[in-house]
């Protein structure tokens, strides 16, 4: 199993980030933002210049996988019969002072986590929760500081092979994956969450956030 391409709907800070960590990983990357391609051509140039700017309707076209990294008052501005059968990755967080699509704070009030609640909300998709607890100025560092002692990022997910095909990605970035029981387990991984933002190697990961094995 091994992720070839890959679609980033988000072309912000976090978005070209990691656009800029899968090319230096020999991924191919498709990225859209809220602007069509066109308009994006000198920022592309700038901060992800490896990239391929595409339309967010079609950001799903022929990519392993596509990860979410829209702010989260964004998300009801998604086309969700655009993603449907694909592998989501949500990236998104969760932030006090930013508004919410009625659906989402329904699902928070609710006592889901933010990502159930995207879950539920983008249901044709398989959804899977990582690359958000690691700061976009750590995504992209120098590779040579990546040793997988040094910093593991999880993955929650209620399939156990999309947790994998997501392991492999976070691997090709030079991170150490820690699979989590369930999309639902990923509420350790949010703001104010333990191991977010922080540097954490594998068995520490597990033991924050209480992963056996």
């Amino acid at each position: 199993m091994s992720i070839k391409r890959i679609g980033i709907l988000g072309a912000g800070r976090a978005g070209t980030a990691l656009a800029r960590a899968a090319a230096a990983a020999g991924i191919e990357v498709r990225i859209a933002g809220s602007r069509p391609p066109r308009m994006m051509k000198y920022h592309l140039a700038q901060y992800a210049s490896r990239a391929t700017g595409v339309l967010a309707e079609e950001i799903a076209e022929d990519v392993d996988l596509v990860v979410l990294m829209v702010p989260q008052e964004e998300l009801g501005d998604i086309d969700v019969s655009s993603l449907a059968g694909i592998l989501l990755v949500d990236a998104t967080n969760r932030w006090e002072d930013e508004p919410l699509p009625d659906w989402l704070e329904a699902s928070l009030n609710a006592g889901l986590s933010s990502s159930e609640g995207i879950a539920a909300r983008f249901k044709s998709s398989r959804v899977v929760k990582a690359l958000n607890h690691i700061s976009h100025w750590d995504m992209d560092a120098d590779r040579a500081t990546k040793q997988p002692a040094q910093r593991a990022l999880g993955v929650a997910a209620d399939n156990a092979q999309d947790a994998q095909m997501v392991s492999e990605l976070t691997k090709a970035l030079g991170f150490s994956p820690v699979q989590l029981p369930s999309l639902a387990a990923g509420r350790v991984l949010e703001p104010q969450g333990p191991v977010f933002n922080q540097v954490l190697d594998a068995e520490s990961l597990r033991r924050l956030s209480g992963t056996q094995g």
